[in-house]
């Protein structure tokens, strides 16, 4: 077995962990990869950059306004979108939703 010295060990748990938050898109949101990866965003005033291999989004308690044409096109692997608690929401922009076709939730 490879001992390590503690140091070491310490300095591999943070590289690893800052790993997986630089994908997390925000400090507003929660990234979670353990069945397939998953993003939970609250309080945002608009949708951030996300990675592409995002498969289920929930927007929560946020301050939208508007979703964008295209707003998550970038996201070929996207099966759910669930956006609740949104008493700011106005409106879908045409094509919000376009070009998602392994949506199965919304």
């Amino acid at each position: 077995m490879l001992c390590l010295p503690v140091a070491v060990q310490l300095l591999l748990v943070l590289v690893l962990c800052s790993q997986g938050s630089e994908r997390c898109p925000s400090a507003f949101c929660e990234c979670s990869d353990e069945d397939d990866y998953k993003i939970t965003c609250r309080d945002i005033h608009f949708i951030p950059s996300l990675p592409e291999d995002t498969q289920t989004l929930r927007f929560m308690e946020t301050h939208l306004r508007t979703i964008p044409s295209d707003a998550f096109s970038n996201l070929p692997n996207i099966s759910r979108i669930y956006i609740s608690i949104d008493e700011t929401l106005q409106s879908l922009d045409a094509h919000s939703f376009n070009s998602l076709s392994k949506v199965t939730h919304m």
